[in-house]
Order: structure tokens, then sequence, then C-alpha cells
């Protein structure tokens, strides 16, 4: 068995970044046991806080020696004894020893009001950084950080990395999830091909956890790409939505996100969207705060597929489809209530105003 010990550096502003990267690794060593390989992390909060003959900080730097990993995290300050174990670490690597450096800088949003002269501790690291040539890495939150270094640990350690392995009943979910996280983001925002069916069947095995951080990808990747009008960049979502929605067919929210993005496509698919929407809807109830345009998307698909609406020149719908659509317009217009008047300026509402005046009802413009 190898042991890989891990120190882990940072100030007490993270420490809950500190904890949940100890809990990733508890999670990590369960599937790197079946390759004899576990990760032993040092931090300082394991040490005993006994004098010793050169100082307790000392004691710090002297087991960054015996590490195999040096991982910092800093966020709006980096203290004093961090930014010791920092250069302990990084004269190993100059005398060509141990450990490999990582340093992840937090990217988030702070109050104005919290900054202090400590922000200055922060400004002269980066500098010293680059400086060292070391460029730091960004993580947004836990998730990202944990997906960031469990990928550095199997290009590390690991034989043929996470990619390369197959999906199958013996794949424990941890496995699953680490496959599924890569081939997800991959597939979002890399610029190579990647095997779907691999990635769907990672997806359909993770755990919970996963499958939020990649239903919030592929969320903000759809909604960011429709704004941006980038509906080949949009569509990108679509195979995430629909593991999630084999992964788990009673969350309303995956199936409401891929009935959007099959509405917006390059080529729309209004007749898939509207049965992913009415999914949606049925799941979702009567709790309307957590879908406001399930609804108003239903009602864009049912215009499309009114068969009078598309052929030219348009004509008014037969009764019983004229009656099917203005209830779901009615649906929408209840679910978004005080929001109803700014849906009517939206560029996609153009063809429900269409066949509300085709067909005689312009109350609801």
């Amino acid at each position: 068995m190898q042991i890989k010990k891990i120190f882990l550096a940072s100030s007490e502003e993270l420490k809950d970044d500190r904890r949940a990267f100890e809990l990733m690794l508890s999670r990590l060593n369960q599937d790197w046991l079946q390759r004899d390989i576990m990760f032993n992390l040092v931090v300082w909060e394991n040490f005993i806080d006994a004098m010793s003959k050169e100082g307790i900080q000392k004691e710090y730097n002297k087991a960054i020696a015996d590490c195999d990993v040096f991982v910092m995290l800093f966020f709006t300050k980096v203290g004093r004894y961090t930014l010791e174990e920092f250069e302990a670490a990084f004269a190993h690597i100059k005398a060509g020893a141990r450990p490999h450096i990582y340093t992840y800088f937090r990217n988030d949003f702070v109050l104005t009001g919290e900054i202090d002269e400590s922000i200055k501790s922060l400004l002269e690291f980066k500098a010293r950084l680059k400086q060292l040539e070391h460029y730091v890495t960004t993580y947004r939150n836990i998730e990202d950080l944990q997906y960031q270094f469990s990928r550095q640990l199997e290009k590390l350690y690991g034989e043929e990395g996470a990619d390369s392995k197959e999906i199958d009943d013996n794949t424990s979910p941890v496995k699953a999830g680490e496959i599924a996280l890569l081939l997800g983001y991959r597939h979002l925002y890399g610029s190579g091909k990647v095997d779907l069916q691999r990635m769907g069947a990672a997806v359909e095995r993770a755990g919970s956890q996963v499958r939020s951080i990649l239903f919030q990808m592929a969320s903000d990747m759809r909604r960011e790409n429709y704004y941006a009008n980038n509906k080949h960049l949009m569509e990108r979502s679509i195979p995430i939505f629909e593991a999630l929605t084999r992964s788990d067919p009673n969350w309303h929210s995956p199936w409401g996100q891929l009935g959007y993005a099959l509405a917006d496509k390059v080529s729309p698919d209004w007749r898939r969207a509207k049965e992913c929407l009415d999914q949606a809807v049925a799941l979702r109830g009567q709790n309307v705060g957590e879908g406001y345009y399930y609804n108003y998307c239903r009602a864009r698909c049912a215009v499309q597929l009114d068969p009078a609406f598309a052929v030219q020149p348009r004509q008014p719908a037969d009764p019983a489809t004229r009656e099917a659509v203005i209830e779901v317009i009615k649906q929408a217009r209840r679910d978004l209530e005080f929001k109803w008047d700014e849906a009517l300026k939206f560029p996609d509402f153009e063809p429900l105003r269409e066949w509300l005046v085709l067909n005689g009802s312009p109350r609801f413009r």
C-alpha cells in the first residue's frame, strides 16, 4: 500500500473549505484503496500544540518536506505562517525534491466593509507567484475545488485516467461521479469530443451531490448562451439534462430545463420540448416558484404544434386545438402573475401574439 501525504495550508477564513477538502479525500480513499493508494492529509489542526525546541511552525515545515503534495488555499489574505509554509515547500522544489505544489485562490464575492489591511498580503502573494512563474488556479466553490484537485490526483497517480474507465454495475458512485464531472465539464466547456453514452452512464450512476453540480453547470450553460444567442453552445446542455432525467425521473427541474433547451435549439423540437415541459409541470405540482416559465414555454410549444399555424397563410385553429392552447396560455399567465407584462416584451412572445390575434383572443396580449 502506497501512502501519499498531502499537506494543506490555508488561513482560518477558509476553515469550511479545509473541512470539505478533508471529507473529499476521505471519500476518494474509498476508491483509491482499490489501486493500493491511500491519501493521508496533514493539516495544522492535527499537530500537538506542545512546545518544541525550534517552535511549532518549524515542525509544520519539517512535515512539508515529508509530504508528496502541498496544497495552499487562499482568499482575501495570506497569513504569515501560511506564507512560510509555501516558501518551505517551494524551497524543496528548487532543491529538486518533493512536494508537488498546488495553489488555489477562491474567486468569490466579498463585502467591501470586511476588507482591511490584510488584503495587502493577498496582492503581495499574487505578485510573488507571478515572479516565480507559478500560475494560480481559481475555484468558485467547494465543489469546484474538489473536482479540480481530484483531477490532479488522477494525473499524478492514476494509471489511465478517470475518463478511460468503463461504467458498469461494479463502478462505485464515487468513481462514477468523478467520471461524470470530468466528462460533463469537458462536454460543456471543452473543445474535444466526448462519448455521450459513457457520460450519461456515469451521470446516472453518480450520487445526488454530483448530479446537482452537473445540473447547475448545464443550467448556467443553457441560460448564459440563450441570452447571448449562441444556440450551438446552448445545445451542449441537452445531453446532461437527458441523463439527469433518466437518473431521477421524479426530479422536475431537469425536465423543465431540457424542455427549454429543446424549444430554443437552432432547429426547435417543439413536440419533444412540450412533452418534457408537460412532465415538469406534473412533477412540480402547485409549487410554481420552482418553474415560473414552464407553462409559458409550454404555450410557445403548443402554438407551434398547431397544424393550422404551421401552414401559409396561417389559419385559425380548430375549436379543440384553440381551447387546449388557450388553457395553457391561461396557466402561463397565472404562473407569471406580475411577470406577465414582462413576458409580453420577450422576442419569443411574437408567435404567441400572432396566434392570439389570429384566434381572436386579444385579452392575453
